[in-house]
């Protein structure tokens, strides 16, 4: 008897476990699919993504996930919104990345990505504080460092601009204010940018 009383004991506890991770499952998926880039898309015309699972969505039309590079159709589970800014189309990214905490386990902490659409161009990185890095071509690297030099409020964030975008990124889940601000940011740095980034005649490495 005493046996069976365990058995009902145990199961009843896997269920309730159960139910309550369904629960939060289920408000997770609701939260995603009401998730307020779904009214910012329809307040701006754009197109928003829920990132959940077996939604029709449309596919961006431009970009990537990432600073890594990842490109935003091959993930899953990420929230973005496409629309535009100052006549630039914009991919606004919502997600999470993991990490390796001091326990060694894994855990998983909010990420944004802001992006706009640029020409294509080789591969630049500017990094806050450091300055520019263009690989494959040391001399427009020197000539963008000296522009950098001269404009430092453009070195203020990270930021990588290939595969036509420009891109930038923090840690915390997107907001209207630093979506729209950093949108801002990188037209502008865009418009700013050297002409010489854009007439490389090899410019999509």
């Amino acid at each position: 008897m005493l046996l069976v009383v365990v058995v009902v004991l145990i199961a009843a506890i896997f269920a309730g476990a159960a139910a309550i991770w369904w629960r939060s499952h289920t408000k997770y998926v609701e939260g995603r699919r009401e998730h307020w880039f779904k009214a910012f898309a329809a307040e701006r015309g754009g197109a928003f993504h829920s990132g959940v699972a077996g939604d029709a969505n449309p596919a961006p039309t431009f970009g990537v996930l990432h600073p890594s590079g990842r490109p935003l159709v091959e993930s899953g589970h990420k929230a973005w919104v496409e629309f535009r800014h100052r006549d630039r189309p914009v991919i606004a990214v919502d997600g999470q990345e993991p990490y390796r905490h001091f326990d060694d386990h894994t855990y998983f902490r909010d990420v944004h990505v802001t992006q706009v659409r640029v020409p294509p161009s080789p591969q630049l990185r500017i990094t806050a504080g450091k300055g520019v890095a263009v690989p494959s071509d040391p001399g427009l690297e020197a000539e963008l460092s000296r522009w950098l030099a001269a404009h430092p409020r453009f070195a203020q964030r990270d930021v990588v601009v290939e595969h036509g975008s420009a891109r930038t990124w923090g840690q915390g889940c997107a907001t209207r204010q630093n979506v729209v601000a950093e949108a801002e940011y990188l037209a502008d740095l865009a418009d700013h940018l050297p002409a010489a980034l854009w007439d490389v005649s090899d410019a999509a490495s």
